[in-house]
This record gives structure tokens, sequence and C-alpha cells, in this order.
């Protein structure tokens, strides 16, 4: 998989017997995440899941 250049990759992970792969990444915005989940849309669906620190999360809910 090649990723833009203002995606910084933190992690690549198979998960054993679900034939998964997991890439955690940081991406700037949307089109930077298409970037990389268009070239694979052959092989099935992309799951994406946008993720904070919990440390983050917590600060912003405290503020609700």
């Amino acid at each position: 998989i090649k990723f833009p250049k203002d995606v910084k990759v933190i992690g690549r992970y198979l998960l054993i017997g679900r034939h998964l792969t997991v890439v955690i990444f940081e991406a700037p915005n949307e089109e930077a995440i298409l970037k990389i989940t268009h070239p694979a849309r052959n092989f099935g669906v992309p799951h994406v899941c946008p993720a904070l620190p919990i440390e983050e999360a917590l600060e912003i809910m405290d503020k609700m």
C-alpha cells in the first residue's frame, strides 16, 4: 500500500485467524484517507474508524 506523503503510519498489524490487516495512521483530512483506501476497493470494503487518544476524548466529553 502506498501512503500519501502527509500520512503518518503508526502501525500495521495482521489479525491472526481473521484474514484482516489493520493499519493505524494519522491523516490530515478525509481526502488523504480516501487516497489510501481507494486502491484496495477491489479486495473488499475498507473500514475506516476515526479515533482519538482516550485523554483527548475525555476532555471533549467533559466540555459537553
